[in-house]
């Protein structure tokens, strides 16, 4: 999507309440195992084996974990999106349907997961999303192939997930998320309690609360590199929708810089040479 501010907005909105219309198409795919179901109805599941797995087993946000332990060690989403790209798959239940939706941060598509079916290796299984609910041609459904291993509890904490929008349907890692990714991209990127040089007082909380000596604001982090060459917080899309505040922010040092953002051409912002605030980590 080229409008990025077109994209964010979309984005979150459909973090929040999956409510939008599919933002992408679906694709068909070929497998030598899959079923040939015949047209107007679902694609018949195979034989159940024990341990069935079942579309509310998978919801969550699952996010790469490539990308998640880069970003953990440089707390820099911009920077790590460049050298790992970044993908995120959520699960989400609303009504009696399923919305999954999988974004690289800079394309995304929403569909409804129907089904997950059992596939030929054991501990391996397929996702079955189409753009409707409900029942569906087997021509318009996207086979989403994965395995994974229950922990002690029963539950899924890792997932082996090839996915066909953005990863070409090579197998990934992926973890799923304790939190919200909003919450888990401030805490890693940047939530705590500083102090400058004068030896006031700046907070960025991990709920998304930006507490400057002149200023406060609700912020989201900044996770399409396309849209700064440096890190950056802006004003919550969703939260605070004519917000206008942009902070640019680097590590060095262990100390939080803070810079001045301008705009340099739509949608695309960069920061200015010199940091204005030098912070250090309170405690």
């Amino acid at each position: 999507m080229a409008d990025q501010h077109r994209f964010r907005r979309v984005f979150f909105a459909l973090l929040v309440s999956f409510a939008l219309s599919p933002l992408a198409p679906a694709y068909a795919q070929d497998h030598p195992s899959a079923d040939n179901p015949q047209e107007g109805t679902k694609p018949q599941p195979r034989p159940l084996r024990k341990g069935r797995v079942f579309v509310w087993d998978l919801q969550g946000t699952w996010i790469s974990k490539a990308y998640l332990d880069r970003l953990t060690a440089a707390r820099s989403p911009h920077a790590t999106a460049r050298r790992t790209p970044a993908l995120v798959i959520k699960v989400d239940k609303q009504d009696r349907s399923f919305p999954i939706l999988v974004t690289n941060f800079q394309d995304a598509t929403l569909q409804f997961l129907i089904e997950v079916e059992p596939d030929v290796k054991p501990n391996f299984y397929r996702m079955v999303a189409a753009q409707e609910d409900g029942v569906v041609n087997a021509s318009d459904v996207t086979y989403i192939y994965f395995s994974g291993v229950r922990n002690a509890d029963g539950k899924f904490d890792t997932l082996s997930i090839a996915d066909p929008h953005f990863a070409k349907r090579k197998f990934h890692p992926f973890v799923r998320l304790p939190d919200s990714l909003d919450t888990v991209v401030n805490r890693l990127a940047i939530a705590g309690k500083y102090t400058d040089a004068q030896g006031r007082g700046y907070e960025f909380t991990e709920d998304g609360d930006a507490i400057l000596p002149e200023r406060r604001f609700v912020y989201e982090v900044s996770l399409d590199p396309r849209s700064a060459d440096c890190e950056m917080l802006q004003s919550h899309r969703e939260r605070e929708p004519q917000g206008q505040n942009r902070l640019g922010f680097a590590w060095a040092g262990g100390q939080l810089q803070l810079f001045n953002v301008k705009n340099v051409k739509k949608d695309r912002y960069a920061c200015e040479g010199k940091p204005f605030a030098v912070l250090t980590p309170a405690g």
